[in-house]
């Protein structure tokens, strides 16, 4: 049986996806971590970086020692762990459609944990704003003690898409139980 023209360019598209998905998950802890490790490379200050409470103001960073910047990259590595767990779902997705399992249990279980991982990082936002504010403020000593608390419309429109995932997985999810269902049936 040869495949159809759509079906070609579905798995060449997720073989492609599945490499550069791979390649996110090499480079993200490194300018996650790189941000507090080597914060001049990243122009962390020459560049007006939101950081929260302004927690990197004030002047240098020769406060900025390694134990605090160990800390920040810490409280920064909860939503990379969040993010990778939801990647690695993701590469399982497209790994599937690659092989033209476009509704297997390893594509739908991959998409139900990008979209849970999606939901856990999107609620987490908001806090993990305010604990890196408190932390790097209180830390400081030219920037007075500050709580920043935000909750904006980005942070609800991420909190939507979201769901959204998590929606169309439980979907897919149903869906592939009664396609099941059906061929047990036939």
């Amino acid at each position: 049986m040869t495949d159809l023209p759509s079906d070609t360019r579905i798995r060449g598209l997720s073989r492609f996806l599945f490499l550069a998905t791979g390649g996110l998950m090499l480079v993200l802890p490194l300018i996650s971590w790189g941000v507090w490790f080597v914060p001049s490379l990243f122009g962390l200050l020459d560049r007006g970086y939101p950081v929260p409470a302004n927690g990197l103001g004030g002047g240098g960073l020769d406060w900025f020692i390694w134990p605090l910047r160990i800390g920040a990259a810490g409280i920064s590595s909860i939503a990379l762990a969040v993010t990778l767990y939801g990647l690695f779902g993701l590469r399982a997705l497209f790994r599937s459609c690659a092989a033209g399992g476009y509704f297997t249990a390893e594509a739908v279980g991959g998409f139900r944990q990008f979209a849970l991982a999606s939901l856990v990082n999107a609620i987490w936002a908001p806090f993990a704003h305010t604990l890196l504010g408190v932390y790097l403020s209180v830390a400081n000593p030219n920037v007075p003690n500050a709580v920043e608390i935000s909750l904006g419309s980005q942070h609800f429109q991420a909190i939507g898409l979201a769901m959204l995932f998590f929606l169309v997985a439980h979907i897919l999810a149903e869906g592939r139980k009664r396609h099941e269902e059906l061929e047990y049936i036939l």
